[in-house]
């Protein structure tokens, strides 16, 4: 059989956890894996080769400029063929071996116009794919432009796949993209990254004189999708209401001055009863939120980002038993409220607040709450879901 090599190429943060499952399980299965990444937001990190599960990575930093400069400049590097210039530079670092079929698989907007290049150039045979994640559903404009649009746009006759996170978003996407294969990856968590043992004894144990751990640790981005105010208005009112809860809160994104404020506040007010982490390494959130009763994740009702989701931290509550309590457009909500809290965008902050206040006066109702999200995270696990992305990858073989 032919062999197929992968080139991942993206500026997300070199953890994100979406493309860090896809390139271990590639890795896992034999593929040959480049990464290159381009960094535009960790100026902690350094330019050039890296590894972190055996794929074979390189990262170009673009610092030229500062705030909306160094995006505008970004976006104006992602459209000259010196992007090209600088990946191939990279490639040849990394011993790329062009006599291989290759994927280009492109999971951000930016870099489709740089796939095409790969191409054009026919140094090597290879299809794209695009991983189109639910943000791309809906933008905020630079200048009145829709820049993510227009890239998609500009290379979507180059695009032999695409994949959704969401099946809800296929339609749309099948209509952009209408000479491409689609297919569905949800953010569902691996297994193997949890331990069921601890997990099942705190479900086991719980009883009425358990204390309650509640735990939110994402993005903090108050000023764009996460409603962050909402999140520490529980949080005061929970510790107001119960002297056997603890509220544990992580991430350090775009946090505006008055969140900054209302956590140095919660922390002097409650002690060691709220506890802000700052960044969390991710095996720290784990251990946190296989620990932890209830868990939250809230989208601003008023955010231009409200899509459908397929949210990484829902599906990662159900695995460790945590009770979700949402405000968002989620897939599955039917299911997951069976072990939730879910609101809809037009739920009042009181109400939300008033659900999560009653439900930690019933110690009954959490633990028949957390063993049901546990029971119902078989349903969506990564390991049922993974396998597509190599079923592309061998249909678009086919097509050469």
């Amino acid at each position: 059989m032919i062999p197929i090599d992968i080139i991942i190429l993206d500026i997300h943060p070199e953890k994100d956890e979406r493309i860090t499952r896809h390139v271990k399980y590639l890795l896992e299965k034999g593929f040959t894996v480049y990464r290159l990444h381009y960094n535009v937001i960790d100026t902690s990190i350094a330019q050039g080769r890296f590894s972190k599960f055996g794929e074979k990575g390189f990262r170009i930093n673009i610092f030229s400029f500062t705030s909306k400069f160094r995006t505008l400049y970004f976006l104006i590097y992602c459209l000259r063929h010196k992007i090209a210039e600088d990946c191939y530079l990279a490639l040849n670092n990394l011993h790329f071996d062009s006599s291989h079929f290759v994927v280009i698989h492109v999971h951000d907007p930016h870099l489709l116009p740089l796939a095409r290049m790969l191409i054009r150039d026919n140094h090597f045979q290879a299809k794209i794919v695009y991983d189109r994640h639910e943000l791309y559903e809906k933008f905020n404009p630079y200048f009145g432009i829709h820049i993510h649009q227009i890239f998609e746009r500009l290379i979507k006759g180059s695009i032999s796949g695409v994949v959704t996170v969401s099946e809800s978003h296929n339609n749309s996407t099948q209509k952009m993209f209408s000479n491409s294969s689609i297919i569905t990856v949800p953010n569902y968590p691996s297994t193997n990254a949890y331990d069921e043992n601890q997990i099942l004894e705190k479900i086991q144990s719980f009883n009425t004189h358990s204390g309650i751990d509640m735990v939110y640790i994402g993005s903090l981005n108050n000023l764009a999708d996460r409603d962050v105010d909402l999140l520490l208005k529980i949080a005061d009112q929970v510790l107001i209401s119960s002297g056997n809860v603890k509220v544990i809160v992580g991430g350090t994104y775009n946090l505006d001055s008055k969140c900054r404020k209302k956590i140095e506040d919660l922390s002097k007010k409650f002690q060691d009863r709220f506890v802000f982490l700052g960044s969390v390494p991710r095996q720290k959130t784990i251990e946190l939120t296989q620990a932890a009763h209830i868990g939250f994740f809230f989208i601003r009702p008023e955010t231009s980002y409200w899509v459908r989701f397929s949210a990484n931290k829902v599906y990662e509550y159900l695995i460790c038993g945590t009770i979700p309590v949402i405000r968002a457009d989620i897939d599955h909500a039917e299911e997951i409220s069976q072990c939730g809290l879910l609101f809809n965008r037009y739920d009042s902050d009181d109400v939300i607040i008033k659900s999560v206040t009653d439900l930690i006066h019933h110690p009954e109702k959490i633990k028949e709450f957390m063993k049901c999200a546990r029971d119902l995270s078989v349903n969506y696990t990564w390991e049922s879901v993974a396998c597509r992305y190599i079923d592309l990858y061998y249909s678009l073989l086919l097509q050469i």
